[in-house]
């Protein structure tokens, strides 16, 4: 099969345990599993019954529609987000159009939570981001474009936070980015176009941090030439600067605000920033249309190759630890990847001799990752879970700790070449929690403790072959909250109790 991108290439070219035919995945999962209970209870000194009570549990497997929201709830550019004390969603009704609303999932405590541009058109936030007791996002009213607003969940405290660009064209804020207590964000304005901007929160601490590429520019939708990117990592910000007939440079911005080059690009583009502890693992194509693989601190002159990747690009990289795990191997459009291998699980720790194959999940030539089979990497307490495809067990849930025998199939929800295809991974408490397709069931929602025996589905809420779709799952409080459609299809906010074994009774604090 052809190549298959997991990246979008950047419009910015300016210059132990082996999987095969042996044990059964019950089998393989029992070697890989977690430790037991009382290794547990031995490495944190605490008893078995103290370690059974912290542990978090999914306390009911009925999920609750959350009640009180007059709309369709809408995920688009919003994905919900946990603020101080609630979770913060979009909604939509005839009245107010799309805007902000805010739940603990009771009936009392869900409400709209500012009618920010009233009529039916909506103010349609989007980019939530928490900091701080506050949650900021963009959104437009009859006086303004879209501009950085905030709320602290109430009428009175919801705020425009500054006017960037005056007048209906709005300066557009864009990456949200929390570091160490500040907001980066790009905005547009005519003087500067599209650059660096830091709020504390307040109008007058909302400024530009630099003028990366100097010179106005088209439009606050314009992003051929400006910055892109923007990662928190060491008590700072790293970012990508595109200028047309300049190098591209990789930038360090400290908690000043002062900026550093770490790194420049003659011809092509970078690809993915992924920070791991101290170190900065970044990708680059030098216009080749294969990758080369770096490392970085935030001291300039830093940088090493750490290797080269032929034919696709490696992707997805998501840090646990120290480490890195990514895709790499692939078939790429001008040569081969891992002919022996495929696609498969990589790591690195920052040296040349600790990236390398974790794992071929799928033997031989076969790949375990293709356009149609993406990892989807979380990771919780230690454990990294992704969706891998293998020949036996088809697309599945499996998980590592970072080592060969540690890296193993879940459970085989839907035994057979075809597999469950879980989706929409979300990770918390030691639990990741996603949507799989069932024979029967249709896709609806699953968690899972990383056992195969604690690996379960929710209640349908599609009862039959229909499918409640259900993603963006995210825990507030005690709680964890999805979105997904009910038997009649309206697109609606669930929850189910996700707390301490202990406190399973309880109401959320």
């Amino acid at each position: 099969m052809k190549s298959w991108r997991g990246v979008p290439v950047l419009m910015f070219m300016l210059s132990g345990v082996v999987v095969g035919c042996g044990p059964g995945p019950e089998d393989e999962v029992a070697v890989a599993a977690p430790e037991s209970e009382a290794a547990d209870a031995a490495a944190t000194g605490a008893s078995g019954p103290e370690l059974l009570a912290n542990r978090w549990e999914v306390c009911d497997d009925v999920a609750r529609r959350v009640p009180g929201i007059s709309g369709a709830v809408d995920s688009g550019e919003a994905p919900p987000v946990h603020g101080h004390r609630r979770l913060f969603f979009v909604a939509s009704d005839e009245a107010h159009g799309p805007e902000l609303w805010a739940t603990t999932g009771e009936a009392s405590d869900t409400a709209l939570v500012k009618d920010v541009w009233p009529g039916r058109q909506g103010s349609t936030p989007r980019h939530l981001t928490a900091m701080g007791r506050w949650v900021y996002f963009v959104a437009a009213d009859e006086n303004h474009g879209p501009e950085l607003w905030r709320t602290d969940g109430t009428e009175k405290g919801t705020e425009l936070v500054r006017d960037i660009q005056p007048g209906p064209v709005g300066s557009a804020p864009d990456a949200l980015t929390v570091v160490e207590g500040a907001l980066y964000f790009t905005a547009y304005d005519e003087v500067h176009g599209r650059e660096l901007w830091r709020s504390d929160g307040t109008e007058k601490g909302t400024v530009l941090v630099r003028d990366f590429v100097p010179g106005p520019r088209p439009g606050p939708n314009s992003y051929s030439e400006g910055l892109t990117q923007l990662t928190a990592w060491d008590k700072g910000l790293a970012l990508v600067a595109y200028a047309h007939g300049q190098p591209a440079v990789l930038w360090w911005v400290d908690r000043k605000g002062r900026a550093s080059p770490l790194f420049s690009l003659d011809y092509g583009a970078f690809l993915e920033l992924e920070p791991a502890g101290r170190q900065l693992f970044f990708t680059v194509d030098a216009g080749t249309d294969e990758a080369d693989l770096w490392v970085t601190r935030s001291s300039p002159g830093s940088a090493t190759k750490l290797r080269h990747f032929p034919g696709e690009y490696p992707s997805y990289f998501t840090a646990m630890g120290d480490a890195v795990y990514f895709v790499a191997g692939g078939e790429g459009w001008f040569g081969p990847g891992d002919p022996e291998h495929g696609s498969e699980l990589w790591t690195s720790d920052g040296t040349e001799e600790g990236t390398r194959l974790l794992r071929d999940i799928s033997p031989g030539p076969e790949s375990a990752f293709s356009f149609e089979f993406l990892p989807q990497f979380v990771t919780t307490e230690g454990v990294l879970y992704f969706v891998a495809h293998h020949r036996e067990y088809g697309r599945e849930l499996w998980r590592s700790d970072g080592t060969p025998a540690g890296t193993s199939l879940v459970r085989d929800v839907v035994p057979g070449e075809a597999g469950s295809a879980p989706s929409h991974l979300a990770a918390d408490s030691g639990w990741v929690f996603f949507s799989a397709d069932t024979p029967g069931e249709g896709r609806e929602a699953w968690y899972s403790s990383g056992r195969f025996w604690d690996t379960k589905p929710l209640a349908d809420l599609s009862p039959g072959t229909a499918s409640s779709n259900p993603r963006y799952f995210v825990r507030s409080g005690w709680d964890i909250f999805f979105i997904a459609s009910d038997a009649m299809g309206g697109q609606e906010l669930w929850s189910v109790p996700f707390r301490p074994a202990a406190r399973c009774g309880e109401r959320n604090p």
